[in-house]
This record gives C-alpha cells, structure tokens and sequence, in this order.
C-alpha cells in the first residue's frame, strides 16, 4: 500500500481534522490488511493513533522533511509475522543528499527511505518517498538521485533484487519524472495490472471524492500516488491493483486514495 495520510497538524477546526477521520483511516488500512506500507506525510499524531490501532506493524520512520518546527515522515509499515527487517536507511531529496536540505527550487525539503526486506527467502528493497508538489524541476532531479540512490543500494543487494517504488509523486503519468522510472526499468503496477487512465482514475481528490474536478482536466487524471515495480528476472507476479475510495458518507480517511497492489512469489 502507498498512502499520503495527510498529517495530523492539518485542517485542525475543520470536518477533515485528523480526530474527525482517524477511526475511518485505521479501518481502512485494517480492511485491506496489506503486509507493507509506503505512508506519506505521517505526523507525529497519525504515528500515535497508528501505534495504538495498528500494533500488528513494525516500522522505519526514515529522515523528517517538511516543515522543520512540524515536520512529517515517508515512514515504512511492515507486518513482521511475514516480513523481516534486513537493513534500512534514506536520504534528503537534494544536492546535499546526507543532511537535511532542499535544491532545484523545492518548496519544502523533501526525503525519502528505504528498507530492506525478506520473506520466505526472497530479499526486497522499498523505497518510499514524497516528490515536491510546486517544483517540476525538483520532482525531475529527485526522482533521478532516487534512481541513483537505488543504483547503488542494488550493488549491495544484488542487481536482480526486486524493487519497489511508493510514493506521492505530486505529478501525473508520462511527465518527465515518470519517464525517469519507466526509463529506468520499473513499471506501473496500476496499468500492469490491467487498469487504464479514465477520467476518473485520480488518487488525489482533495476530501472531495467523486466530486472532486481538476483545474487540469486535458492533463489527464490526477493519478500522481504511485507503485512501482522493478523485477529483472520477474520474481514477483502481480496479481491486481486497486484504488481504495473507502469512505463514510461525506468523511474520507485522506485527501488521497490509497493505493494497494497485491504481489506474490
């Protein structure tokens, strides 16, 4: 599962704070029970109802970016009754990739992190993360380095170890940034799995759900939360993709959908 939780400091005083949707967010993680979790934009109040609510789960909180005095994390979620935690770590989405930063004209700093994992022998590498929303350049040169950055964790690893990209990447498919990964040998599950780009294929949908309308709409859906997958010897076999548009009359768990692809070996 990817999903940008929208962080708890958020929309206080409104029907979208975080209390108001909390339960809502948890059930809809319990429902589609996914083994692991790229979450986005986890503040420290989401990762307090999660530790309450979601004891099941182990995690990897990885490197704050965001708002220094606020700050948020791509945290890694993992089921250790199926996964085992073999190594872990991550970085700064910039110039400076080692310490707190931000370049190419980012908004707010940005991060990512990664773990790797093992089930019943097979090692696999996640990387999470959470592309800047104003900055095309900097989804661009940030998606590179993650390229980079997975380039050299596999020489480590093994270069046919099975990788796993998750991520809000605040960008549509066929810009630039996507083309980074599928140059550079992931796929989308969304479309593997059979799914096309209609137009309402969007994950993002501003507490709005089916009625939310992009400003965009000739740009396509506004699909910008993403799996992706790198298997060289096609390790994984990829069952079904979904978009999960959980909700309870007007109260969504996110501004995001969720999204869940189901892998097997």
């Amino acid at each position: 599962m990817s999903f940008n939780v929208r962080g708890s400091f958020r929309d206080r005083d409104t029907p979208n704070a975080w209390d108001a949707r909390a339960a809502l967010n948890v059930e809809t993680i319990m429902r589609s029970s996914p083994t692991v979790i790229g979450f986005q934009e986890l503040q420290s109040g989401n990762l307090q109802t999660y530790g309450e609510e979601l004891p099941r789960y182990e995690h990897v909180l990885g490197p704050e970016y965001g708002n220094e005095a606020r700050p948020s994390l791509n945290a890694i979620f993992f089921d250790p009754h199926h996964l085992r935690l073999l190594d872990s770590g991550g970085f700064w989405l910039s110039e400076t990739p080692q310490r707190y930063s931000s370049s190419w004209n980012s908004r707010v700093v940005r991060s990512a992190n990664w773990a790797l994992l093992e089930s019943s022998g097979l090692s696999l590498l996640h990387l999470n993360t959470h592309l800047d929303h104003a900055s095309s350049l900097a989804r661009r040169e940030g998606s590179g380095l993650i390229l980079h950055k997975v380039t050299k964790l596999l020489r480590r690893y093994g270069d046919d170890t099975p990788v796993v990209v998750t991520g809000d990447f605040n960008c549509r498919p066929g810009t630039p940034t996507y083309r980074n990964f599928t140059e550079g040998g992931f796929v989308d599950t969304y479309l593997t799995a059979g799914d096309t780009d209609q137009e309402e294929a969007h994950t993002f949908h501003a507490f709005k759900g089916p009625l939310y309308r992009d400003a965009r709409p000739g740009l396509g859906p506004r699909r910008i939360d993403w799996i992706l997958l790198r298997d060289p010897r096609g390790r994984l076999r990829m069952l079904s993709h979904s978009v999960v548009r959980d909700h309870s009359g007007e109260t969504y768990p996110s501004d995001h959908y969720p999204v869940l692809a189901d892998l097997a070996h």
